[in-house]
């Protein structure tokens, strides 16, 4: 017989363990009293099951052991795996292990998560071979927390009370779980074969499955074991039969046992009934199964809440889903969204949580989206999953009634039907007058934005839409702008966020449809102007309407055009600020400035009196004459837009008519002016 890796089919016997509370002198010592241990099969040299039960009366915590030390008679596979050890508590909720470890015929088993005092524990430990001989052996058990060990005995060489089952039937079938249409992994057998039929390397078992729908497209060998062993082949041939070709460790074996793990793809019939069996087929002999009840899967339909359940909107979605076990730490979840929604190709962990937890390992492929739940999760029977606003995904482009499909820990769990309403299309609306401008239009110089929407096509939602402004490449965009460097209507923003050149303005207020907008960026938000100098195409979106909602041109002009403001008495040349005799104003419209800024800032020659003033650029002589609204320029009267004025001593002129004569350009926004040439 080949036992040396052969695993055991798992049956829930139970060893109750009752700890003392350990105290922290080191001579303290703590008995455990076992009420029970039970083995899936207590054949003499049988490989088999072992479960041990117990209380433990102090809290364990991550990182800390079980001990269960089994006689020298025994047989204990040195190469356990995590996957060969079971915990649960006694209401049957899976306690995660991080490791196992074999010395000698003690089994370490290193556990993940914290215990509290007073949870009575399930260990179940596969591949221990029983002793030769016949007798009384008794199973010792203790954890981190005692200092010595306290066993109870249990008889060798009488029938397990597995093999006392009454159904009808030459083997077991084990499956992990018995809900419908759950993934599972299956065990059958061991059973031996007819007079001396042994087996041969080479030949080939037939396995037939109780239903059509069981079987994946493909078995990989890798995930199936002959008596322990990975076979040569493994091949559907239709829909409900395998063909497992034996592998040379399992030849001359006068048994068979089947093990497919849950990486093979198969899941229990989707219709519940009391009488699944399976037929093994092997040189010429048929042995069937003992009958297997499939039960209605346990879980209740969960909910789907959405922030906005229009059709095609961005949203937020919330699962709260009631699980058949608990979920612990580092568990895999997978979400399959309906067609229809839009779920982006990447998603962040702080998009997605787990009973507000940050989950780990995001990946998306299509509309499935897969996550792990963080490591010092608390262990827990109801998962509140969310994908935050902040995630874009959508609901489904078509009203209708949708359904979400989450696989959480292997176990498959179906929303209920969800409503998604028509969209009300965006009204028409003139933006033809909205306006982009920088407070600043020299190049390599921060500026700030300001922005006149004229009117939404649709609404815009406070803390969920957002307004999207589109910088063209060579503005200089920080990667993080404050919230309280934005304002929308006046109103600080909810949140600001940067992907590349574009800003995402999500307000705080709500902006209803077919009403203006003003959005305002400060200069201190960080935003940087073009270092080179020419016209710039600055766009606005928003997250309820296709399509731009308008584009304005930025001119950018060279380092040395003259910025300043009304009502400042100075002005800005090439980074450097010079002040003014006299501060910049309008009257009726018109800007006047001192007769100094033009000598000071566009390099004029002046002279000036209280009652009359002399500008020369090149060519262009001009005479003022305080209180008077006309200009003589070459010889020429001119009529002023306004009548000069004198200011602090100094004959303030328009500024504009100059301007004009000298070939310089104006640019205004917001009481921020730029003149270069």
């Amino acid at each position: 017989m080949n036992k040396s890796i052969n695993k055991g089919i798992s049956v829930l016997l139970a060893t109750a363990v009752l700890a003392s509370p350990l105290m922290l002198e080191p001579k303290a010592a703590y008995a455990l009293s076992i009420e029970d241990v039970s083995a899936d099969d207590t054949g003499a040299d049988e490989e088999t099951e072992y479960t041990i039960e117990f209380e433990i009366n102090k809290d364990l915590s991550s990182g800390d052991s079980i001990f269960v030390r089994f006689p020298s008679e025994y047989s204990v596979d040195k190469k356990l795996k995590t996957s060969d050890v079971t915990l649960k508590d006694d209401d049957k909720n899976k306690i995660s292990i991080d490791n196992v470890y074999v010395s000698k015929n003690v089994v370490e088993v290193e556990i993940d998560e914290k215990i509290k005092k007073g949870t009575v524990l399930i260990l179940t430990i596969d591949n221990i071979t029983n002793p030769e001989d016949k007798g009384s052996y008794e199973i010792e058990v203790k954890t981190s927390a005692e200092t010595s060990y306290k066993g109870d005995k249990i008889t060798i060489g009488k029938s397990s009370s597995s093999s006392s089952s009454s159904s009808k039937g030459d083997f077991e079938a084990s499956h992990s779980s018995k809900n419908a249409e759950d993934a599972i992994s299956l065990t059958l057998g061991k059973f031996n074969l007819t007079s001396k039929s042994k087996l041969k390397e080479g030949k080939y078992i037939y396995v037939n499955f109780p239903s059509k729908d069981m079987l994946p497209k493909s078995i990989s060998k890798s995930d199936v074991k002959v008596n322990g062993y990975k076979p040569d082949y493994v091949s559907i041939l239709d829909n409900d039969s395998i063909r497992i070709e034996i592998p040379s460790g399992a030849d001359g074996d006068s048994y068979i046992k089947l093990e497919f793990t849950s990486s093979a793809g198969i899941v229990n019939p989707s219709k519940p009934d009391k009488y699944y069996s399976y037929e093994v087929e092997y040189d010429s002999k048929e042995y069937k199964s003992k009958d297997v009840e499939i039960t209605n899967t346990s879980n209740t339909p969960f909910t789907v809440s959405l922030s906005d359940s229009s059709a095609g909107a961005r949203t937020s979605y919330t699962f709260d889903v009631d699980l058949s076990t608990k979920l612990g730490s580092n568990a895999e979840i997978e979400v399959q969204f309906p067609s229809g929604v839009t779920v982006p190709p990447v998603l962040t962990s702080n998009s997605v949580t787990v009973n507000g937890a940050q989950v780990t390992n995001v990946s998306v492929l299509g509309n499935k989206v897969y996550f792990r739940t963080p490591y010092g999760f608390s262990s827990t029977n109801r998962a509140t999953i969310k994908f935050a606003l902040e995630g874009y995904l959508t609901t489904p482009g078509t009203a209708g009634t949708y359904t979400v499909t989450a696989k959480i820990d292997n176990k498959t769990y179906k929303s209920k039907e969800f409503q998604v309403t028509g969209v009300t299309p965006p009204v028409a609306v003139d933006n033809t007058l909205a306006t982009v401008g920088l407070t600043r239009a020299t190049a390599s110089t921060p500026a700030g934005i300001s922005i006149g929407i004229k009117a939404m096509g649709a609404q815009i939602v406070r803390n969920q839409g957002f307004i999207e402004v589109v910088l063209p490449v060579g503005f200089r965009v920080p990667a993080y702008l404050p919230a309280n460097t934005v304002t929308v209507n006046g109103v600080a923003a909810s949140f600001v966020g940067v992907r590349g050149q574009n800003l995402i303005i999500i307000p705080a207020q709500d902006i209803p449809a077919k009403t203006a907008a003003q959005v305002n960026i400060a200069e201190t938000a960080g935003i940087v102007n073009p270092a080179t100098p020419g016209v710039y195409s600055i766009g606005v979106y928003n997250s309820e309407e296709r399509g731009l909602l308008f584009s304005r041109p930025a001119t950018i002009v060279t380092l040395n055009g003259v910025s300043f403001k009304q009502n400042v008495a100075s002005f800005t040349k090439s980074g450097k600020t010079t002040g003014l005799a006299v501060a910049p104003y309008t009257v009726n419209g018109n800007t006047l400035m001192p007769t100094t800024f033009f000598r000071d800032a566009l390099g004029f020659s002046i002279s000036y009196t209280k009652t009359t003033a002399k500008v020369v650029s090149g060519n262009t002589v001009m005479q003022f004459k305080v209180g008077s609204n006309v200009v003589n320029i070459n010889g020429q009267n001119v009529t002023l837009p306004a009548a000069v004025q004198l200011k602090n001593n100094v004959p303030t002129l328009p500024l504009k008519t100059i301007t004009e004569r000298t070939g310089y350009k104006i640019i205004y926004v917001n009481g921020n002016y730029t003149v270069y040439k």
